[in-house]
């Protein structure tokens, strides 16, 4: 399992994210991309994000929901 790091994700250009009340929340896809897991587990809200410059509404997950779900997946 690769270790994660929430500090270097927001930072990362490859996974989309949005701050949302103050807290960061990133799209579902390309965090299952990025681990090369299955997230389907994990709990998610749908976000507006801005992607190739259209918005769309995505499935998000903060980090602590992330983890939480890796953990219930091992």
């Amino acid at each position: 399992m690769k270790p994660l790091n929430e500090k270097l994700l927001v930072k990362d250009a490859t996974i989309n994210k949005v701050q949302f009340d103050r807290e960061w929340f990133y799209k579902l896809d390309d965090m299952a991309f990025y681990l090369k897991e299955d997230l389907s587990e994990v709990e998610f809200i749908f976000l507006p994000m801005q992607i190739d410059g259209e918005q769309e509404f995505v499935k998000c997950s903060s980090f602590e929901d992330i983890m939480r779900g890796r953990k219930e997946i091992e």
